[in-house]
């Protein structure tokens, strides 16, 4: 277990000296992905950034899962959003596992110190969030996200959806947010990433240029390369001198650290 160092749970958007890994859904590649058994063993690996996604229910609870459409994560078809907790829980993954709540992931997250975890906030279908339905989601994932960061970790609200972004820092300025965008490091991203209030971008790697990242660690940008499924993904993406490295095969990382193939923070 990491010790707790004391420090207050960080909010400001800092460079780090070195890149940091992060765990895309826990490590989507080498565990079921966003489930309790991934994140809790890839925290007893020593892994200590996070990625993970959240979803409302029908019944305005919260649950951990990628997608919206429920089949190709469990044996049942139907939209998430459209579904009771109660119905959620009853369901199993491919894998055998159960869907996780946020509040679930929360308490696990709560035991250690020191982690980097991004709570990406999957609204981008406006049919299902609505601006009621948006504000409400939102209010409610950063009072619960809020109130259960540990000292000494740093937990980011993310997302692709402008929208959800915006309102958090609109509302609660001292959140930081990080805006994800399929496109690269580019100035028109960056712009959209100023226009929300914040230095912080996940970027795709391959249409990201080490020039333009240069010009955006020069304007002050913190920014997180995806997507990384081998290890010489991560190379590049080191390479390119990305601040954090979201990959999907995190414990195959930490054992080329362990190595010295990566100087990489685990």
């Amino acid at each position: 277990m990491i010790l707790l160092s004391g420090a207050a749970c960080t909010v400001s958007a800092q460079q780090k000296s070195e890149p940091r890994l992060v765990a895309h859904r826990g490590g989507r590649f080498e565990m079921d992905e966003n489930t309790l058994p991934a994140f809790r063993t890839a925290l007893e690996a020593g892994i200590t950034g996070y990625e993970l996604d959240i979803h409302t229910t029908a019944d305005g609870k919260y649950v951990i899962m990628h997608d919206f459409d429920v089949s190709r994560t469990v044996n049942a078809e139907g939209t998430l959003e459209n579904m009771k907790l109660s119905h959620i829980r009853a369901l199993r993954t491919k894998k055998g596992n159960r869907i996780p709540t946020l509040s679930e992931v929360l308490e696990l997250f709560g035991k250690y110190d020191g982690l980097y975890v991004e709570f990406e906030m999957k609204t981008t279908r406006e049919d299902l969030y609505p601006e009621d339905v948006l504000a409400r989601y939102a209010e409610d994932v950063y009072k619960a996200v809020s109130s259960a960061c540990p000292e000494g970790s740093t937990y980011i609200f993310s997302s692709f959806d402008t929208r959800v972004l915006k309102y958090i820092k609109q509302h609660h300025p001292d959140a930081e947010v990080m805006y994800i965008t399929s496109k690269g490091c580019l100035p028109e991203t960056r712009a959209i990433a100023e226009e929300i209030g914040t230095k912080r971008m996940a970027c795709h790697r391959q249409r990201t240029t080490q020039a333009e990242m240069e010009k955006a660690h020069k304007e002050g940008f913190v920014i997180n390369l995806w997507p990384n499924e081998t290890p010489a993904d991560v190379n590049l993406s080191e390479a390119l001198g990305a601040d954090y490295i979201c990959t999907d095969i995190p414990r195959e990382i930490c054992t080329l650290i362990d190595a010295g193939k990566f100087g990489i923070k685990k």
